[in-house]
């Protein structure tokens, strides 16, 4: 299992309509081959957002993430997230972990 956790801070009045973008994002990726998306927000810092993405493997993952860039469904939720948060206010962290056991 290969799996990217990226970390966002999202404003706590923005909340709903980033859960309405990440709703729709998942589905599409689900479509497009992710074996499972879970989104959590922290329970002590609100603003704070964590999104699990599950593949079978690296080759896997770099397969569906090039479908997920071409995808014109994407490109516009990506840009109404910009509209949302404002430009260069969207940076998310990201790491990778591979499945030991």
């Amino acid at each position: 299992m290969y799996t990217v956790v990226y970390q966002y801070r999202i404003p706590r009045e923005k909340s709903i309509e980033y859960v309405k973008l990440e709703k729709r994002a998942i589905e599409i990726y689900m479509e497009l081959g992710c074996l499972k998306v879970e989104l959590y927000r922290d329970e002590k810092d609100p603003q704070r957002w964590l999104e699990i993405d599950r593949f079978s493997d690296v080759d896997h993952y770099r397969e569906v993430s090039s479908e997920i860039r071409d995808d014109p469904r994407i490109t516009e939720l990506w840009n109404r997230l910009q509209e949302l948060l404002g430009p260069g206010n969207y940076r998310p962290t990201k790491r990778t972990y591979l499945q030991m056991l």
